[in-house]
């Protein structure tokens, strides 16, 4: 059986669509942006941008590192080109009807070809052609060996065309990242009484990787973060069998994921009594994020509020590391980041803060090489402020030494 055959096969069994969100809205996208690539004097555009891909088309898979385009004219249908691999989960999750074979398993080049193919089918080769050039999916070969295959066409950076309506979550978006939020809580709730002296970052990333899978997260757009000991004052380190003893502090930062969308939430242990140092830096933590919580309000720039939330933390930035980002965009994500890399929440960004944007802030605090804490909430900002979405005890958790 080939590929056709097998394209055919499940096509024709009329599995049952395994759509996040309606049909309805995912064509309502669509529109937006071939009205963007009208306005921007663009034919076509090429969205090889993993979690864009999803967000237009609905295809979730395995192949995130693989080759996957998603061909939008102006005014037709778009096609959807994936990895040979991938056509079982294209037609299973995606509402778009023309799904292409875009890579083949024993010739990975053979990507640019089939992509060309598709470009002149629809007599696209020598028009003004979107790239998704700032993001990630667009191997460099694969650019240069569309611009050599097509010298009469015209390639244009179009990278923040999808980006700029992903910014605002839809009812439905929201509605999958509060189902995401309650399955994380239930993953902390799950590991926070078994964490003990002696345990180590491996047992507990385990807890809470068997909980979400229970609870019903799919595959983890990022690994849970679990930073123990002296990797605690160290920051982006994640579970590496080290053992968490009396005096130390554990580091937990973890989300779940519901049709791809992705609630994160940080929280940080104590093993036995805190240490003056370590109740500083968890009381300051959570101030961060109660006055974050408090100042930020629709039509106001992520300068403003980066800046204000920001000066509760100068007199302690000679101890500990805590970085400038007070948030970044969280919500529809593919390995290997939840990250929607969209906008962040820092001085110098003008971004103006709108209703249905949505954003993970874990305000760690970190000694170097010695100890640290983290917590963090996801959020939506709403008409009136914010609305946290994994609301959950952030007081500095402690188990008897």
């Amino acid at each position: 059986m080939d590929y056709n055959q097998y394209r055919a096969e499940i096509t024709k069994r009329s599995l049952p669509k395994e759509l996040a969100v309606a049909e309805s809205e995912y064509r309502l996208r669509v529109d937006k942006v071939q009205k963007l690539l009208d306005d921007k004097g663009l034919d076509v555009l090429l969205v090889t941008f993993s979690p864009n891909v999803c967000y237009l088309s609905g295809y979730q898979g395995l192949g995130t590192g693989s080759n996957c385009c998603l061909l939008v004219p102006r005014e037709t249908d778009p096609i959807l080109q994936v990895h040979e691999l991938e056509i079982g989960p294209a037609v299973l999750s995606s509402w778009i009807k023309d799904v292409r074979r875009g890579v083949i398993w024993t010739n990975p080049g053979s990507v640019i070809d089939e992509l060309v193919g598709v470009l002149k089918e629809r007599r696209l080769e020598g028009k003004r052609i979107g790239v998704e050039t700032k993001r990630l999916g667009l191997p460099i070969d694969v650019y240069e060996g569309l611009k050599h295959a097509l010298p009469d066409a015209t390639f244009v950076d179009a990278s923040d065309v999808v980006a700029q309506l992903r910014t605002i979550k839809s009812p439905a978006e929201l509605d999958l990242m509060r189902r995401a939020a309650q399955i994380t809580k239930k993953g902390l709730a799950a590991v926070l009484p078994v964490i003990k002296p002696g345990i180590t970052d491996n047992q507990i990333a385990a807890v809470i990787l068997q909980t979400m899978v229970n609870e019903g997260s799919e595959y983890f757009s990022t690994q849970p973060c679990i930073s123990g000991a002296y990797r605690a004052g160290i920051s982006h380190t994640t579970f590496k069998r080290t053992p968490i003893q009396v005096g130390q502090t554990v580091i937990l930062e973890f989300g779940a994921v519901y049709e791809r969308y992705t609630s994160a939430i940080a929280h940080t242990v104590a093993i036995g009594k805190p240490s003056a140092t370590i109740e500083k830096l968890a009381r300051l933590s959570n101030q961060t994020l109660d006055l974050l919580f408090q100042t930020v309000k629709p039509g106001r720039t992520a300068h403003d509020v980066a800046r204000e939330v920001g000066a509760g933390l100068k007199g302690i930035s000679d101890e500990a590391y805590g970085g400038s980002l007070f948030g970044y965009a969280i919500g529809l994500g593919a390995p290997p980041t939840w990250s929607e890399e969209l906008y962040h929440i820092r001085e110098g960004v003008e971004h103006e803060l709108k209703p249905g944007m949505t954003f993970h802030s874990p305000i760690g605090l970190r000694i170097p090489g010695s100890t640290g804490v983290s917590f963090s909430e996801t959020w939506v900002i709403t008409e009136q402020g914010c609305e946290i979405l994994t609301k959950h005890d952030r007081q500095l958790t402690v188990v008897a030494g």
